[in-house]
């Protein structure tokens, strides 16, 4: 292995997770100028609804760990997942116990909490891996579960499990193990209704970004994003946009790692592009105009990249921030939840040193 990329494994372990994995502290969501941030390694998990609100979420209930995958915010509507009939947000993780593996699906509003009814899996034996959240705005926020899980090391298969009435349908296996792993599942449903997964998944040599996009009739289509490179494409996170999606993730690019995206329309993938400085690492979108965020790994600031500015953030975790604007300026800050509170961070334009 080259010394380059071990340099960059290794800073991918010390922001705590390895590729394929998110980091650390938890998940944000963003829908318009809303957003929810689960505080992950909080005792117990701790939801925030923005900084005035927090909710607690369950315990795992099980000797073991739990790691939680999706968070997504929902439009309140009549037909929900809530016995009231309105879900402001739903998450979905897996826990881990000695008797093997489980969801943990929960939903949401004013404070309640949830459990959803987990779907029935054809092979419950095979261990889960991840889940993500098909969902969208309108009536049915909720339109299914889509997961990894695996029968053996490096095995994983892609399933998924359509959403109605409040319950899942029978479960579908999407994708067959192939010859190595499959990681870093992400999934969206796109404006015109079709779904679209991405993810990881090893073809002998490397990990390239596959997908697969369920049509209207509801025929499956898809393959790689790019064309085979020989190096490795890792952590794509999608965002649905007016005509199709885009993608961002990080390339190895003969060095370290890099930022890079594409755009999803008509069916296909197009206008590639680096996105990030050499050694940015596990982008994420932001609710802000299509903000990109992403870290620098080798000065550990966060930047954010948008379409008319590109701002950076001193670190001050390793853990992704919340992006959000200060309600006074209304200048693009960043967050980090704390035990004492939540701390802010001015951003300043990309160049200017402190």
């Amino acid at each position: 292995m080259p010394r380059s990329l071990r340099l960059t494994l290794t800073i991918l372990a010390l922001a705590g997770a390895s590729p394929g994995g998110i980091a650390a502290d938890g998940l944000t969501a963003y829908r318009g100028s809303a957003w929810a941030h689960l505080q992950a390694t909080a005792e117990p998990p701790i939801l925030w609804l923005g900084t005035e609100r927090s909710v607690e979420l369950p315990a795992p209930g099980v000797a073991g760990s739990a790691r939680y995958d999706d968070l997504v915010l929902l439009d309140p509507q009549p037909d929900g997942p809530q016995p009231d009939g309105r879900a402001e947000w739903a998450v979905a993780g897996v826990a881990r116990g000695a008797d093997g593996t489980r969801f943990l699906l929960y939903a949401g509003r004013d404070g309640g909490v949830t459990a959803l009814p987990a779907p029935e899996r054809a092979r419950p034996g095979n261990r889960l891996v991840s889940a993500r959240w098909l969902a969208s705005g309108g009536p049915e926020p909720l339109h299914g579960l889509a997961w990894l899980e695996a029968s053996r090391p490096r095995g994983q298969e892609v399933w998924l499990a359509p959403w109605r009435d409040g319950g899942f349908e029978p479960s579908v296996r999407l994708v067959a193990d192939g010859p190595g792993s499959q990681t870093a599942l992400d999934a969206a449903v796109l404006a015109d209704g079709s779904w679209l997964l991405v993810w990881c998944a090893f073809d002998g040599e490397d990990d390239e970004l596959v997908w697969r996009q369920r049509q209207a009739n509801g025929n499956w289509v898809g393959g790689r994003v790019s064309p085979d490179n020989g190096v490795p494409d890792i952590t794509p996170r999608l965002l649905v946009t007016r005509d199709g999606a885009a993608v961002a993730w990080s390339r190895y690019d003969g060095r370290v790692y890099r930022v890079r995206t594409a755009r999803f329309e008509e069916g296909r993938w197009s206008d590639e592009d680096w996105a990030g400085p050499p050694d940015s690492l596990y982008p994420e979108w932001t609710g802000d105009n299509e903000t990109l965020l992403y870290l620098e790994g080798a000065t550990r600031t966060w930047t954010a990249a948008g379409p008319a500015s590109t701002l950076r953030f001193e670190a001050a975790t390793p853990a992704t921030p919340v992006l959000d604007r200060d309600p006074t300026s209304g200048l693009l800050r960043a967050l980090w939840p704390g035990t004492s509170g939540w701390r802010a961070e001015p951003g300043r334009p990309a160049g200017v040193r402190p």
